[in-house]
């Protein structure tokens, strides 16, 4: 059971780290600008509570959030077939 909290969670933080870096650089892209949203959500929940996401503790929260939340498909998807297997 910790091997996939683990896995789930290292996943889900690289996919939301690399996800929080192309979606500033993909101006030029129509596709990247639209899904920002779902791109970076910790970004617009850090907007929402802290007010802006000027300055280092506020990129490192939205960071972790954006880890966050992207851990939790991935921890859902590895309970669903770990209970299939069962």
């Amino acid at each position: 059971m910790n091997r996939i909290y683990l896995k789930s969670t290292v996943l889900g933080f690289a996919l939301g780290s690399i996800l929080f870096v192309i979606a500033p650089l993909g101006l030029g892209i129509y596709i990247i600008e639209f899904l920002k949203p779902a791109f970076v959500p910790g970004l617009l929940i850090t907007q929402l509570l802290i007010g802006s996401t000027v300055g280092a503790i506020s990129i490192i929260i939205a960071l972790a959030l954006n880890g966050l939340i992207f851990t939790i498909p991935f921890l859902t998807y590895f309970l669903t077939k770990r209970n299939k297997k069962a």
